[in-house]
């Protein structure tokens, strides 16, 4: 079902190692115009771990444009590394629900089955990710016979530290997933999340048989097909904070020992609008990326953003251009669906 898939690869390469060689494999699934983002991930992952060798594999949805893939040549001539890009034949996902989420977001059941003659370990990481330090925790971790780890999904208490369930057992982010690829082809992992996802999309009755409502499609998905059948990490592997002021307004810091800084929610680090605390990680990097030219997001979609929009321009005293984004958000929060 998944070998197919695949209708391109492009293999950057100028390092002293052939992808094989690597001493970690790391994957993203995007669409085209999320190179900006994962590239600056890339450039974090590197600029903290100059020991290693790592081989990056993007999956993607469409060209990327000849300007990005000269970005990501740069960071061939700038660090030992290898990325290569694969383009994805998207009819194998036909009717599955992205109202929320690109395509992309399942391109995840895809990569396995891609990089099994190469790999037998590989980290997933979503876009809306920074790395802040070393990878070689990751070396010392045991599958057990389990397919992946992950980190249970999390709030902050009021001291900003993650509330866990009990036994750190319970319902997990998919954004960040260490996999052992024969163990997931062995589990069946993909198949069987593509087959739940079409049941619930033909039978939405039956969402409430497994206990999810299925908004985050893929990753409730993972939650019914791993459950107590994953390692659990602890949360510096995958520190999750959504960056809304209102949510998390306080968190001005998070704890030495984060590895993956995880900016979840529909608030990003590279919107101009975006003025959290937290951003300046992601900023930081930016600022040392081939991307660094490439300017913040400066258009809102979603009422919300909008809103933050208007609170940005005020801040810097654009009157007139604030009243402007709240007149945006009323539009599209009430009158444009």
């Amino acid at each position: 079902m998944f070998e197919n898939t695949v209708k391109g690869k492009n293999v950057l390469s100028n390092s002293a190692f052939p992808p094989e060689q690597a001493d970690i494999h790391i994957a993203f699934g995007i669409s085209a115009d999320f190179t900006y983002p994962v590239g600056v991930l890339i450039t974090s992952i590197l600029e903290n771990n100059h020991d290693l060798k790592i081989a990056f594999h993007i999956f993607v949805d469409g060209a990327i444009a000849l300007e990005e893939n000269k970005k990501f040549m740069t960071l061939l001539f700038s660090y030992n590394t290898s990325i290569t890009i694969y383009g994805i034949d998207n009819s194998i996902f036909t009717g599955l629900d992205d109202r929320e989420f690109t395509i992309a977001t399942y391109y995840r059941f895809v990569i396995p089955y891609q990089l099994k003659n190469v790999a037998s370990k590989y980290l997933y990481l979503d876009a809306d990710i920074i790395c802040l330090n070393s990878l070689d925790a990751f070396s010392n971790i045991a599958f057990a016979g389990t397919a992946a780890c992950v980190v249970e999904d999390f709030e902050l208490d009021k001291n900003n530290q993650p509330i866990l369930t009990a036994a750190n057992t319970g319902y997990f982010n998919a954004g960040v997933m260490y996999i052992d690829v024969q163990q997931w082809l062995h589990q069946q992992i993909s198949e069987k999340c593509i087959d739940l996802l079409r049941e619930v999309n033909e039978h939405p009755e039956r969402k409430a048989v497994y206990g999810y409502a299925f908004q985050c499609f893929d990753q409730d998905a993972l939650n019914v097909i791993l459950k107590d059948k994953a390692v659990h990490l602890a949360p510096s592997y995958n520190f999750l904070c959504n960056i809304s002021l209102k949510k998390n307004a306080k968190v001005e810091k998070i704890p030495a020992d984060t590895i993956f800084l995880h900016y979840h929610g529909f608030n990003k680090p590279w919107h101009e609008w975006c003025f959290h605390p937290l951003s300046r990680y992601f900023r930081k990097y930016w600022k040392l990326s081939p991307w660094k030219d490439t300017p913040l997001d400066t258009r809102p979609t979603k009422y919300r953003q909008m809103r933050l929009y208007a609170k940005y321009f005020m801040k810097k005293g654009a009157f007139f251009t604030s009243l402007y984004w709240v007149y945006r958000s009323v539009m599209k929060k009430y009158i444009q669906k």
